[in-house]
């Protein structure tokens, strides 16, 4: 019989082990065994996947471009909207349009000293259009300007309130302090665009960051619907139905600080505009030197996020 070469023994016991792996799922009736399984498979599939390549002599670039693959669209889209100038969000005219939009913050708020007067906005979203299949902006509608203001009018709220009930010298928000960019893409492309922003900066406001999120929520009948009070309600007072004697709070200040700082700790603020660019133009390098693999967490880590209805229309 031939002796077995060093590689044949050695992908022979990788067989093995895979084979032994797929003999306890099979034996074992358990699903939360047969999960943990699927998942470290998954780990593996890209270690197996790089060792093929490095014992491949012929380069393999890292990916294809593809301008029809969601993420391609998603980085393309984001792009183009950081190349748009800043727009007083006090200031948003009517403009025919759906797609994405970035907010940033100016201010002096101590939570967000950190982000103010940056290329990190503080919230990102998307404006759907008004019909499914619009094919230019009038079909969309004025649905970026809509959501803007929505926006601009809870932020006053908050302010108008402040300046009656919260003592001059506390921390607050004020509209003027708000600048956005605002893109109009074509219908559907602003769904992969808002998840690419969210996964790379991480807005405090948005719902999947999980720190202070609430925004584009909407009023509800307290007496009906006991909701918590959404933590951006609860350090920006203001909305008349989230003042609610009812309502509870989702998360407590002192939470939603440590949340905050948490989240700018592991994601630095992008205070340069073409340094911002050339980290996005990166990813479309083909070069493995280059890694783009997306966070599936958010900063914070696996904690408590928001009830559904906490969030109201923050994902349309």
């Amino acid at each position: 019989m031939m002796k077995k070469t060093i590689d044949q023994i050695a992908l022979e016991h990788l067989r093995e082990a895979l084979d032994a792996i797929v003999r306890i799922a099979k034996d074992d009736d358990s699903d939360a065994i047969a999960k943990r399984i699927r998942d470290g498979l998954s780990q593996f599939a890209g270690i197996l996947e790089n060792a093929r390549t490095q014992t491949d002599k012929v380069h393999l670039p890292r990916t294809i471009f593809d301008p029809f693959e969601p993420k391609t669209v998603g980085r393309m889209v984001a792009l183009a909207l950081l190349a748009q100038p800043f727009v007083e969000l006090a200031a948003v005219r009517d403009a025919y349009g759906a797609g994405i939009y970035a907010i940033y913050y100016t201010g002096s708020h101590p939570l967000y000293a950190a982000i103010s007067g940056t290329e990190t906005p503080i919230y990102v979203g998307k404006a759907d259009p008004k019909k499914p299949d619009a094919s230019n902006p009038r079909e969309q509608g004025i649905r970026l300007t809509a959501r803007l203001r929505e926006h601009a009018s809870a932020i006053a709220r908050t302010e108008i309130y402040a300046a009656k009930n919260i003592p001059h010298h506390w921390p607050r928000i004020k509209l003027a302090d708000f600048k956005c960019r605002r893109l109009v893409c074509a219908t559907n492309a602003q769904l992969v665009a808002e998840v690419h922003l969210i996964k790379m900066f991480w807005p405090l406001w948005n719902s999947e960051t999980k720190a202070c999120w609430g925004l584009s929520k909407h009023g509800d009948a307290a007496i009906t619907r006991k909701n918590k009070r959404s933590p951006w309600d609860v350090v920006h007072p203001g909305r008349e139905w989230a003042l609610s004697p009812l309502l509870v709070n989702s998360l407590e200040p002192d939470i939603i600080e440590a949340r905050i700082q948490a989240t700018l700790v592991r994601v630095a603020p992008r205070d340069d505009h073409p340094a911002l660019f050339e980290e996005m133009l990166a990813t479309f390098r083909q070069d493995a030197h280059y890694q783009i693999d997306e966070p599936l967490v958010p900063p914070v880590g696996n904690v408590p996020g928001p009830d559904p209805d906490e969030v109201g229309d923050d994902r349309e």
